[in-house]
């Protein structure tokens, strides 16, 4: 799990410190401050029933189309004339499409960008600027991935993509109960931190209200998952019902 952390930080030239850690799933708050700890980073959120987090997320997702269309076009005004006829064209079919799965147009977002390189270069970089200064958004884009662009040489549009979207309604946005101090725990336990056996105090998720602290080191039960937060890190409840830990 933490080489896959470093796989989409660190390897792709993000600071871990600057994020914090959202962990899912049954068992990711089991290891999600150890892993923050790996990786320095220095805040975990561990959303309400994270077990069901990859659940609700299905139902409230958007419907995405992606379309592409090989142009080979240089950059050129009457290659820009008619890469605009290109998507149009593109986004006819995916409004087409989307209105067959219920999406009126009202509810339906269109989203282009160009797959564009240097000539002679085998990989192309996605540009989101389809018009005016295209070569001068492909250069900044090149050097802020590689360090370095070629200002001089001649771009080739590879290819026209366009990411259709079908909108869905989002779940309204809800604050729990608050209230102040430390939070009861509903129950205590012996357990094993750090290889030590200790008093644990365990919460129930369903219990806790929106502004207290936790008493650390602790667990933290519900219908969907257990999470699990050391003596030396502080925990409190957001009034969203977000669990805020911080190393």
């Amino acid at each position: 799990m933490e080489r896959a952390l470093r796989h989409i930080s660190v390897e792709r030239g993000h600071d871990p410190r600057q994020f914090a850690l959202l962990p899912f799933g049954g068992a990711g708050g089991l290891h999600a401050v150890e892993l923050a700890r790996a990786l320095r980073i220095p805040l975990v959120i561990a959303p309400p029933a994270p077990g069901a987090l990859s659940a609700v997320g299905v139902m409230v997702a958007d419907v995405i189309k992606d379309q592409s269309r090989t142009v080979m076009f240089a950059n050129e005004p009457k290659q820009i004339t008619r890469l605009a006829k290109v998507f149009a064209e593109m986004e006819r079919e995916a409004r087409g499409m989307l209105q067959g799965e219920g999406f009126a147009r009202a509810r339906q977002r269109h989203e282009r960008s160009l797959a564009i390189r240097y000539r002679g270069q085998s990989f192309e970089l996605e540009v989101r600027n389809t018009t005016g200064d295209i070569a001068g958004s492909f250069h900044r884009a090149h050097a802020e991935r590689y360090g370095y662009a070629q200002e001089n040489s001649e771009i080739e549009i590879v290819s026209a993509r366009l990411r259709s979207f079908g909108l869905v309604p989002k779940l309204p946005v809800t604050r729990i109960a608050s209230s102040r101090g430390v939070a009861k725990s509903h129950d205590k336990v012996s357990a094993y931190f750090g290889g030590r056996k200790l008093s644990v105090g365990v919460y129930r998720r369903d219990e806790l209200r929106g502004g207290v602290k936790l008493k650390t080191p602790c667990i933290i039960t519900e219908y969907s998952a257990t999470t699990l937060i050391p003596s030396d890190a502080r925990a409190r409840v957001d009034q969203f019902g977000n669990i805020l830990i911080t190393l």
